[in-house]
């Protein structure tokens, strides 16, 4: 039978139309959640050979699929989703509803011009072909579109749905098949009940971005194959499962759980699976876990964890030796700080104490690197450290209790640093919120705190040529008795060995465009001197003027308020104090 049937519209179609995919790949997993919301157990993906003369992109399912009657009034009411008509869960499998928005259907028409729509269920198909270039004829008004639907009968016990999509896009790359893997996998990789292949082959977790491992555990003539990925980053579904005769039995397990080395972020990076069949007899009669005396399991369990805790120790070590890498030269720069005697130990607790915080952002381990060489200025820390080289090897309880309180007072002077930190923000707004505060005590406040600033201004080195050419360019500019007008200026070079310019205004100060092109002027002063170096300015001030926007401003010139950077600072120290309450 052949008809005629036409989109009917929503209110929030205007502005579901407005929302985009940030690739093919994503534009696709639309119509796989969809399948999956349909209680499909088999989904499958197919993408064309490069060069075929007519490529189509096929992805079919075995869920419930829909009658006729849903296509003309469900499935073509946009912006009508399956989780508002028939709620938060699948109908048969009782799953957790994907898609929210009623549009994902339709995702197809960003990787292609024409979708062609098959759908099954109760021995009728009904198809329907969309196609992009008759929406565009109508200038988009759905309404005046017409749809042609076809229904034929077929064999009773088959249901699903199949999707065709033809006419690709040009303007983007076609889909990658391996770029749709790892991203199918994230969100499907731990289902019993939804398979899905690509070109033929079964997603799983060797397609995980990351580093992928197999190996084949043999007892006693019996096998477990262990497959697994130390992914990029830390996952939510990270763990080991076990499939038994193509089954999922119980929940992801932590082999490492116990390990109190290898740190929770890298443990929380390994995605894997066990599969033996030879465990069907200890499974519980419900398939839902291994019986706990079984001697198989037992031994699966002690090789994988062997396995594992070797693989994550090599990728621990050679993720150390980078992270020391990539702060060797902010860590050099802090250390100067420090007595030459003092500085072998301090290198020790370093690599310590950034182990403890492995996995963090740079901007976090940038403040921990900051704040524990300050507390290592302090005396008492160095009292521990005399401590254990006085005593003799062979005093095994003393030396035993010298390294435990060496490792007790690095969190413990850390903390406190922390701590004398936050209390200096606390001072530094009382400076900020005095309206008689003026640009000279703003700059001596932040002459030997400027990690205030932000992490790359931690270590900002002053030298006599610094400040020579920052008299130099002023004495120039204010010659004569007028004092009040005669800016405070602070030169100094960043970690990467770049200079950056500070112009510190009073706090009731509104940083404006004058403020830039002064500072702009005082730049090319002192290109005179450093000529040909990258010199960044950054303007410190009570506010910035209403209309200048973030989105507008220079590169290497930034606007800043006293409250942007205390707040910022006080959230990391804040970050911290929490992290070290934990131990």
């Amino acid at each position: 039978m052949n008809d005629k049937a036409y989109f009917k519209i929503d209110t929030k179609l205007a502005k579901l139309l407005g929302e985009t995919y940030r690739s093919t790949e994503y534009a696709l997993k639309e119509l796989v959640d969809n399948a999956y919301d349909a209680d499909s157990e088999n989904l499958e993906i197919i993408f064309p050979k490069e060069l075929s003369p007519n490529p189509e992109i096929i992805i079919s399912d075995n869920g419930s699929g829909m009658k006729e009657n849903e296509v003309r009034t469900e499935y073509l009411n946009i912006a009508n989703s399956r989780f508002v008509r028939k709620g938060k869960l699948s109908i048969s499998k009782k799953r957790k509803i994907k898609g929210r928005k009623g549009i994902g259907k339709f995702s197809g028409l960003m990787v292609a011009s024409i979708m062609r729509i098959e759908t099954t269920s109760n021995g009728v198909k009904t198809s329907l072909i969309i196609d992009k270039n008759q929406l565009a004829k109508k200038g988009y008004d759905l309404e005046k579109v017409p749809l042609e639907i076809a229904t034929e009968v077929t064999e009773e016990n088959i249901s699903g749905t199949k999707i065709i999509l033809s006419g690709l896009n040009q303007n983007f790359d076609f889909p990658n098949p391996e770029k749709m893997k790892q991203l199918l996998v994230w969100d499907y990789g731990r289902e019993i009940d939804f398979n899905i292949t690509i070109n033929g082959k079964e997603i799983g977790v060797l397609d995980l971005q990351g580093k992928p491992y197999s190996e084949i555990i043999e007892i006693d003539g019996k096998k477990a194959f262990l497959n697994y990925t130390i992914t990029q980053k830390p996952i939510k579904s990270s763990g080991i499962v076990m499939k038994v005769g193509n089954k999922l039995i119980g929940k992801p397990q932590n082999y490492l759980l116990n390990d109190k080395v290898i740190p929770k972020k890298l443990q929380n990076r390994i995605y894997g699976e066990i599969i033996c069949d030879d465990l069907e007899d200890d499974v519980t009669a419900d398939w839902g876990t291994i019986i706990e005396n079984s001697r198989l399991n037992k031994v699966i369990t002690e090789k994988t964890t062997a396995i594992l805790k070797k693989t994550v120790n090599e990728v621990f070590k050679t993720d150390m030796i980078m992270a020391w890498a990539r702060y060797q030269r902010k860590i050099n720069l802090e250390l100067e700080k420090l007595p030459e005697y003092k500085r072998p130990f301090a290198r020790k607790a370093l690599r310590k104490t950034l182990e403890k915080f492995y996995g963090e952002s740079e901007s976090r381990i940038n403040t921990v690197i900051s704040v524990m060489v300050s507390a290592m200025e302090k005396d008492h820390y160095w009292d521990i450290i005399s401590n254990i080289q006085k005593t003799e090897n062979h005093d095994i309880e003393k030396f035993a209790n010298a390294l435990n309180d060496f490792g007790l007072l690095e969190m413990s002077i850390i903390t406190s640093q922390t701590l004398n930190r936050l209390k200096y923000l606390d001072e530094l707004v009382v400076l900020v919120d005095n309206p008689k505060s003026l640009e000279k005590d703003i700059h001596k406040a932040l002459e030997l705190n400027t990690w205030v600033l932000g992490d790359d201004y931690n270590v900002l080195i002053s030298d006599a040529s610094l400040e020579s050419a920052i008299h130099k360019v002023l004495n120039k500019k204010y010659k004569g008795d007028n004092p009040k007008n005669r800016p405070d200026l602070l030169l100094g070079r960043k970690v990467s060995r770049e200079l950056v310019l500070i112009e510190f205004k009073r706090p009731n100060f509104t940083l404006n465009r004058d403020t830039e092109r002064q500072a702009l002027e005082y730049r090319d002063e002192l290109n005179t001197y450093f000529h040909n170096q990258h010199i960044e300015i950054i303007l410190l001030g009570g506010q910035v003027k209403h209309n200048i926007s973030s989105h507008n401003e220079r590169d290497d010139v930034h606007f800043n308020t006293f409250l942007d950077i205390i707040s910022i600072a006080r959230a990391k120290l804040e970050w911290l104090i929490v992290e070290l309450k934990k131990e």
